[in-house]
């Protein structure tokens, strides 16, 4: 599955007018078969950031088309509850801490790849020992299409 994360920082890049990259992302998510990894606090954020933010209501309109056709993939609060965070790594995350959910969403889905604004959440993604995720600050740095 080519699934990829979009965090609510770069989610309201989805607003229009959009840039051209992030026009080809939207594309590729909404017509394509891209997938979107969400998380229950993923979605809050989508919705606490939806009143009036234009941004906010695009990734609604693709979270419900990848809902129809079952491309949306939600990891589950079991899920990240099982996934345990060792007090020697989160001692050198330097990302929130209420960002750390949204580190187990990454490294749970199928590809790793993640799309912010949140240079730390970045480093941590990309730095987290054991494995391979791939984060980026703008969707042409990462390969989703492959």
């Amino acid at each position: 599955m080519k699934d990829l994360f979009v965090d609510n920082c770069a989610a309201k890049n989805f607003a229009n007018p959009l840039d051209p990259e992030y026009k080809a992302l939207v594309r590729w998510l909404m017509d394509e078969e891209g997938a979107l990894v969400v998380s229950n606090k993923l979605l809050g954020e989508y919705g606490r950031t939806s009143g009036g933010c234009a941004g906010a209501t695009n990734i609604w309109i693709v979270v419900k088309r990848l809902t129809d056709t079952g491309r949306l993939v939600k990891i589950q609060n079991c899920q990240l509850r099982a996934f345990v965070i060792p007090k020697r790594i989160s001692r050198r995350l330097q990302s929130n801490r209420e960002d750390h959910v949204h580190i187990k969403t990454v490294l749970l889905s199928h590809r790793k790849y993640a799309l912010t604004l949140d240079t730390k959440l970045c480093r941590d993604l990309k730095w987290y020992p054991g494995y391979s995720a791939l984060a980026a600050t703008r969707p042409q740095d990462i390969p989703y299409r492959v």
